[in-house]
C-alpha cells in the first residue's frame, strides 16, 4: 500500500475516539442544563418576586392609583381597586397577573408579625397596599421551599424599600 492511500481517510481507531469526546461533551451538557438546584430555583423565584413588587410601586407612582398584593400559599397577584369599594386582579396577562408558585414552592406573608390568613373564598382582598405616594404596608413574605432549602424571604418597608434576605436571627 503507498503512503498516498493511507492519507486518504480515517482509521477506526480515530473515528472512535471522536466518538467517545462527543459522547462525553454531550454528557455534560445535558447534565448542567438540568442539573438547577432547588436553592438556585428558589432565589430566581424570590428575584422575580422582589422585581414585580419594584415594578407594582413604579405603576401606582406613574398611574397615581394604589395597589394591593395578595398571596395564599399556592398563588399571589396584585390588585386594583374595581371602583365599587372593592378589589379586582390588576390584569389577566402581564407581569402584575395572578400567577402561582412555582412547584415546589409555597409562599406565606406576614404583617406586623403575623401570619396574614389566605383569602376566603373567590373575593379577593389585599394584605399589602402599594399607595400612589410611594409607601407601603411593611411586610415580609416568605417563599419556602420542602426539605432544609430556604426560606427565602422578601421585605418591604413603610417607605417603599423593598429587599431579598435572609430570615431575621432574634439574640
Amino acid at each position: 500500500m503507498s503512503a498516498r492511500n493511507r492519507a486518504a481517510g480515517f482509521t477506526l481507531l480515530e473515528l472512535m475516539v471522536v466518538l467517545l469526546i462527543i459522547g462525553v461533551m454531550t454528557s455534560f451538557a445535558v447534565l448542567s442544563i438540568g442539573g438547577r438546584t432547588l436553592s438556585d430555583r428558589l432565589d430566581n423565584e424570590s428575584a422575580r418576586l422582589q422585581q414585580l413588587f419594584v415594578l407594582a410601586q413604579d405603576q401606582a407612582l406613574f398611574n397615581r392609583t394604589e395597589l394591593g398584593f395578595f398571596t395564599d400559599e399556592e398563588r399571589y397577584g396584585f390588585l386594583v381597586p374595581d371602583g365599587e369599594g372593592g378589589w379586582q386582579p390588576h390584569s389577566r396577562s402581564g407581569p402584575l397577573r395572578v400567577r402561582s408558585f412555582s412547584e415546589p414552592f409555597r409562599g406565606v406573608l406576614f404583617v406586623e408579625g403575623q401570619a396574614v390568613a389566605p383569602p376566603d373564598g373567590d373575593e379577593l382582598e389585599p394584605s399589602v397596599l402599594i399607595l400612589s405616594s410611594g409607601d407601603m404596608t411593611p411586610f415580609r413574605l416568605e417563599i419556602r421551599a420542602p426539605d432544609d432549602v430556604g426560606p427565602a424571604i422578601i421585605r418591604g418597608d413603610a417607605l417603599g424599600r423593598i429587599a431579598r434576605g435572609e430570615p431575621e436571627t432574634r439574640q
